[in-house]
């Protein structure tokens, strides 16, 4: 039996992960071996935000950039954007995702900057976290103009998020705790003790 690499064994533990954070259903579709190549194939940039990217122009990458943070803010851990999250969604759309998944992320970004201007009177980048917030409720709600395809196209883009998050170095080897076995069960145990806690629910 041919011995497994260390490369190989990271390989393993990532896609384990993977599947434990976004579930067994969600994970399936990343799981394809040209969206892992092309995941791990992108490199971190600093000012992705700043201008066109692959697919998206500059103006939907500035909300994108702002979306992911909402969705994995910046704690004791960095944020999606400090790790060019929203870089590497662009990247990945246009590379591995089908062009309906372009037009529904592009016309979704664009409904959200429409709804933004209208409902708040100015951009989504400017407003309040209570308020880009609330616009993100609104998508899960199928409400204020926004359908079943937002809610779905929003998913896509809180899975892609999560995934762009745990492929850097840094979301694999200093955002995630990982037991193999875990040990007996604890009723009731302080908080501080256990450290972050990660789910695969919400999101934001």
């Amino acid at each position: 039996m041919t011995q497994l690499t260390d490369i190989d064994k990271k390989k393993r533990q990532f896609l384990h992960h993977l599947t434990v954070l976004l579930g067994g259903a969600s994970a399936a579709q990343f799981l394809d071996g040209s969206v892992l190549s092309s995941a791990f194939a992108y490199s971190i940039k600093a000012n992705s935000a700043d201008k066109d990217g692959a697919l998206l122009k500059q103006h939907h990458m500035k909300l994108l950039k702002c979306m992911v943070d909402l969705v994995m803010p910046k704690t004791e851990t960095l944020s999606a954007s400090e790790l060019d999250v929203h870089g590497f969604i662009d990247h990945q759309l246009k590379t591995v995702h089908s062009m309906q998944d372009q037009q529904a992320v592009i016309s979704l970004l664009q409904k959200v900057m429409n709804f933004s201007q209208s409902n708040f009177n100015g951009p989504f980048i400017a407003q309040s976290f209570e308020h880009q917030l609330k616009v993100m409720q609104c998508v899960e709600a199928q409400s204020h103009g926004f359908d079943k395809q937002d809610r779905k196209t929003l998913k896509l883009l809180k899975n892609l998020i999560v995934f762009g998050y745990f492929t850097t170095e840094y979301g694999a080897t200093q955002a995630l705790k990982y037991q193999a076995i875990p040990g007996g069960f604890k009723g009731s145990i302080e908080y501080t003790s256990v450290g972050n806690c990660w789910g695969s629910l919400g999101f934001y």
